[in-house]
């Protein structure tokens, strides 16, 4: 099965000469970056995108965040379900079985427009927007969801690459350069 974390497709993936799996590796990356930027362990974060909830597990799996709110409809046009002819039954039993085993995580099940006012602004510590990647809903997701950001907290994501044009120009237009970039095309900037 080709998921977007564990076995992704050739054409999303930032290979190197070893042929990695760069996706896992750069969120592995990510994570230990922000474990040593957040010291303890009792943080709140916002997930915009879950899909099939391989992401949202290795968040969880930190140990980091008490609360982790994941935003994802799991419904609408996903190119990786076309490709692949998964369907939304699919997906949504695969992120149930990834997610089986944690209990700090509330799952919102709409677009996350519709859910930001359930969030007060500076009560959270870190988001990762992996949502729609065209510019505008990216510019709508970072616009939205800054000042739900705490100070000193961390905006990060996913796809800050060329392939994803859309998504790393919205990025620059709302927020500037990232402080830092991954292999797996995240990235992260803390709100000072």
């Amino acid at each position: 099965m080709h998921t977007q974390r564990f076995n992704l497709l050739p054409k999303w993936r930032q290979d190197d000469e070893k042929n990695r799996n760069t996706s896992f590796l750069g969120l592995v990356d990510l994570l230990k970056y922000v474990s040593e930027k957040l010291p303890k362990s009792d943080y709140k974060m916002i997930e915009i995108g879950s899909y099939m909830g391989e992401s949202t597990m290795m968040f969880a799996s930190t140990g980091l965040f008490s609360t982790i709110y994941s935003i994802d409809p799991l419904e609408g046009d996903e190119e990786f379900n076309e490709i692949f002819g998964y369907d939304w039954d699919f997906v949504k039993s695969e992120f149930s079985n990834n997610l089986r085993m944690f209990n700090n995580i509330i799952h919102y099940k709409d677009y996350s427009y519709n859910v930001v006012n359930k969030f007060d602004d500076n009560s959270i510590d870190f988001i990762y927007i992996d949502g729609n990647h065209s510019y505008e809903s990216v510019t709508k997701d970072l616009q939205l969801y800054l000042p739900k950001i705490k100070k000193g907290g961390f905006i990060s994501g996913h796809d800050y690459c060329d392939f994803w044009d859309s998504t790393k120009k919205a990025i620059i237009n709302e927020i500037g350069i990232p402080d830092e970039t991954f292999i797996d095309t995240s990235w992260i900037k803390k709100i000072k």
